[in-house]
Formats: C-alpha cells, structure tokens, sequence
C-alpha cells in the first residue's frame, strides 16, 4: 500500500427513502470506493450526510462488503454534516489500522452537558 493519507470519497445528498438511497448508492458511488482503494490509498473513508435510523442497516451492510472486497485496505463510512468532527473522524480513522468495515455515523451536537459545570444530565440538584 503506497499512500499511508486516507482518500476520502464524499457522496452527494442520496434519496430519503433507504431503499432508494441504497441503489443510488451502490449505483453511483461503490464503483468510485473500489477506485480509491486500486489507486494504492491503504485507508479509505466514505463521507456521507447524516441520515434517519433507517438507513443505517443498508450503510452497515456497504461497509462492510467493501471493506471484505478490499482486505488491504480499510475501508469505513462516516455520516455526518460537521466538517469539523468529520475531520477529526477521519484523521482518527488515519491513525487506527484495526478499524475497517465500519458504519460509525456521528452526533449532531455537542455534549450534553447541562450547564457550565461540565456535568451530564438534566440535574438540577446543587453539590
């Protein structure tokens, strides 16, 4: 594997229905993931927009079978609209060899801290 920097692959806006986002999918863009992974880039990260729960399974599943067709590489797909935590997702994925064949859809928001004590949850007890 020649380039040790991940090629990103990042998917226009797909459908709403999962059926639907899932043929365009692999219609338009699976072709493109298998080309970056011949070009010699050891990781490569798929870049999608976030989407409703039910699209997760058929995004699992794409992970996964490009990942096992390609097993020199690995091969992850990120959703998310952050660029920012798209970024830091993607050069974590740079740094971790182990991780591939992997769905790992990202929040939308920060923490949930409840105030600026830094504590989770809706507490509102005082100590």
């Amino acid at each position: 594997m020649a380039d040790a920097s991940p090629a990103i692959v990042r998917v226009d806006p797909l459908p709403e229905s999962a059926l639907d986002a899932a043929a365009a999918f692999h219609a338009q863009w699976a072709e493109k993931v298998r080309h970056a992974a011949a070009q010699g880039s050891e990781y490569v990260v798929v870049v999608m927009h976030s989407a409703p729960f039910d699209h997760a399974d058929w995004r699992r599943a794409a992970a996964h079978d490009l990942a096992r067709a390609h097993p020199d590489h690995c091969i992850n797909i990120v959703a998310g609209s952050d660029p920012g935590a798209v970024g830091r997702m993607v050069a974590f994925l740079g740094r971790s060899p182990a991780i591939t064949g992997q769905y790992l859809p990202l929040a939308e928001t920060g923490p949930c801290e409840s105030g600026s004590d830094g504590r989770l949850g809706d507490d509102d007890t005082e100590g």
